[in-house]
């Protein structure tokens, strides 16, 4: 079963990331308020500089989700080891 502790941990961690990429989304359009006949100004650094901002939140955003299953593989790993022993 998952204890109620990982999921609260797992929800602050969310929210906690929500409100700094909310802030990051507000920045970024205050910096690049583009309308439609700007969109001819986007370039391949920019995508780039996107790219290095949204990838991180990726890998964060997993390790998050791998908190539930690191627990579970040191819950196994400890029951293969006692039946090794046996």
């Amino acid at each position: 079963m998952i204890s109620l502790s990982l999921i609260k941990k797992q929800i602050l961690i969310l929210f906690i990331f929500s409100v700094l990429l909310a802030i990051a989304a507000i920045i970024h359009g205050i910096f690049l308020d583009l309308d439609l006949a700007q969109i001819k100004r986007l370039t391949f650094e920019g995508f780039i500089l996107t790219l290095f901002v949204i990838f991180p939140s990726i890998l964060f955003l997993e390790w998050i989700f791998d908190i539930n299953n690191k627990k579970r593989f040191d819950e196994i790993d400890k029951k293969i080891k006692k039946l090794k022993k046996s």
